[in-house]
């Protein structure tokens, strides 16, 4: 197999579906954006939270119906509400040697609360990068 030797950009930018989390969710897996047909390349996932707790994220990759975790995120009490600024799950997912990650064509990004959002309170959650088609 030869090796591609033109670099490989973002065609469409991409928005993935914005899910917001309540206590009702419990830990149900919600998905954050379903990759192209070629692939999308995942820049930045921004989340906010008015909860009065610290909330954690648990984010999946979904190949071929199995869902595979890559990490958790901590979310700080009133991050994007207050004078805590939104969390970029970015900073804990990404690879270490680069700002962005892959998905394979077709894959999904998931992520569910470790524990219940807290009663009346909100984490909600969106993912933007750019389809490779």
């Amino acid at each position: 197999m030869a090796a591609n030797t033109n670099p490989i950009f973002e065609l469409t930018p991409v928005a993935g579906t914005p899910q917001t989390f309540v206590n009702a969710d419990g830990t149900t897996l919600k998905t954050i954006l379903t990759a192209g047909s070629e692939g999308t390349r995942i820049d930045a996932i921004m989340i906010s939270s008015n909860s009065t707790a610290a909330e954690n994220l648990a984010f999946y990759i979904t190949i071929s119906g199995t869902d595979y975790y890559i990490g958790n995120v901590n979310i700080p009490i009133g991050a994007g509400y207050t004078t805590v600024i939104r969390v970029d799950g970015m900073t804990w997912l990404k690879p270490a040697y680069q700002n962005f990650f892959v998905l394979p064509a077709s894959a999904l990004l998931k992520c569910n609360a470790v524990v219940a959002i807290t009663a009346g309170k909100t984490v909600t959650v969106v993912a933007l990068g750019g389809n490779l088609s």
